[in-house]
């Protein structure tokens, strides 16, 4: 009886694991258009997730669907990898607004310390849907510090600590600000080096070129730009001591620029390794703060009410001091700022797209739709926008598994119903957000939904 058992079992176990499906838990997206930003672009594609990772990608012809595996058609449809936004400052309301667009991974650069950490954190583990982030904690700038919750330090031993502080946190970069000089930002950059972590920097008393020779990663808001480029910068540079007053003297001084000094200076950055995200977006919407036809034209339709409503943008105004003639002013710099981005991309830079979401006028998720729309307007091809939005964030990141759509990559992409290399704004065109291989309806992201 027992020689019967030993023989007949394993024919049982042979035949259950026939029964087993392969596909039981995989994902597979046939018929679609994948870019994978890698220089490829796969027609007729399966897109097989398993594990919140791509386990297969290729033609149909070479890539065959599992037994067992969900089936998504996605004939005549485009995908793209996860959209990136590498400069926000998120609050758990915007997460949802960020997935409805696609954008499935977040540079955050400053906020309460401790509440973006948790957000991370509760996104790592599941308890909040949203995409990744990427943090540097809190600002670390001068004295006075000019944002809340900012890291105040006055000496190279406070600067070299603030960067230990972020190690700790598990940040993944150090953003400087303003009211840093080079006596406190040389050595918070040499701290960084020497720990492996990169440093993002809002300037103001620091010119951009003096900043790139240090050897800081990234250049926000093309801040330091006028002050790199004018003669005499000694006004400007003054004006920094308050923060408001340094940010609308720098935007006003963008229509005094010259061309080819604007040109030396993008050439020099491209050269020194800088990348810039320029944050087009957030200057548009500054040079229109008082224009309510511009503000009704919004697309908040990701953003919560009371959100909307928090932007209170006439104290805004009243605050950053703005007089009614500044308006024009910094509309005319608006075409210099896109000449210098078309320069410094000529040039060989990397250009990155950011939103500074949710900021007053720059709803989380569309902004960085009209970010890329805009960069299309300085001289990017829609092809260039769009890896400025994956490709190049990632890289921007060091993160070499998003960004991309291969095999082992993270399941992080975007499903269109239009190509986006022949027009930017058919990133739009959204059918379906998957973000570490679970499937968003986008329209359930939004509120009222």
């Amino acid at each position: 009886m027992q020689r019967c058992v030993a023989r007949v079992f394993p024919l049982f176990l042979l035949g259950l694991a026939a029964c087993t499906s392969p596909g039981k838990g995989k994902i597979a997206w046939t018929g679609a258009t994948v870019i994978t930003a890698e220089g490829s672009v796969i027609q007729d594609a399966v897109l097989i997730v398993a594990g919140g990772h791509v386990e297969a990608l290729g033609p149909a012809a070479e890539v065959s669907v599992p037994r067992g595996a969900e089936v998504r058609d996605a004939a005549g449809q485009w995908i793209v990898p996860g959209l990136i936004d590498t400069h926000v400052h998120a609050e758990r309301w915007t997460l949802g607004g960020f997935l409805a667009y696609g954008v499935t991974s977040v540079r955050d650069m400053g906020g309460i310390q401790d509440s973006v950490i948790f957000l991370r954190d509760d996104v790592v583990s599941g308890n909040a849907n949203g995409p990744r982030l990427y943090v540097s904690g809190a600002m670390v700038d001068g004295a006075p510090a000019g944002w809340p919750g900012a890291t105040t330090v006055r000496t190279a031993t406070d600067a070299r600590r603030a960067v230990g502080n972020r190690v700790l946190i598990g940040a993944t970069q150090v953003k400087a600000y303003t009211k840093l000089d080079r006596r406190l930002l040389e050595p918070l950059v040499e701290e960084a080096k020497s720990l492996e972590m990169a440093v993002a920097v809002h300037l103001g008393l620091v010119d951009a070129l003096t900043a790139a020779r240090l050897g800081v990663r990234s250049i926000e808001h093309l801040s330091g730009i006028p002050e790199a480029a004018l003669a005499n910068p000694t006004a400007l540079r003054a004006a920094h001591a308050e923060f408001f007053r340094g940010w609308n003297a720098a935007e006003r001084a963008w229509s005094q620029l010259d061309s080819a000094r604007l040109q030396q200076v993008a050439t020099e950055l491209a050269g020194a390794g800088v990348a810039i995200v320029p944050t087009l977006a957030l200057h548009d919407a500054w040079g229109h703060l008082n224009d309510s036809a511009y503000v009704r034209a919004l697309d908040v339709s990701a953003m919560p009410t009371g959100a909307v409503n928090a932007w209170n943008v006439p104290d805004l105004i009243r605050r950053a001091g703005i007089a009614p003639a500044d308006y024009a002013a910094f509309q005319r710099g608006r075409p210099l700022q896109d000449l210098f981005v078309r320069l410094f991309h000529r040039a060989g830079g990397l250009v990155v797209a950011g939103s500074d979401s949710p900021n007053q006028l720059l709803p989380p998720g569309s902004s960085l739709h009209r970010e890329l729309r805009f960069l299309v307007g300085a001289g990017l091809t829609p092809e260039q926008a769009l890896m400025s939005v994956t490709r190049d964030a990632a890289r921007l990141l060091d993160a070499d598994s998003i960004g991309v759509l291969r095999v082992g990559a993270v399941a992080d992409f975007v499903v269109l119903r239009a190509d986006p290399r022949a027009d930017i704004a058919n990133l739009g065109t959204i059918v379906e957000v998957v973000a570490a291989g679970y499937p968003n309806d986008p329209a359930a992201l939004k509120p009222g939904s």
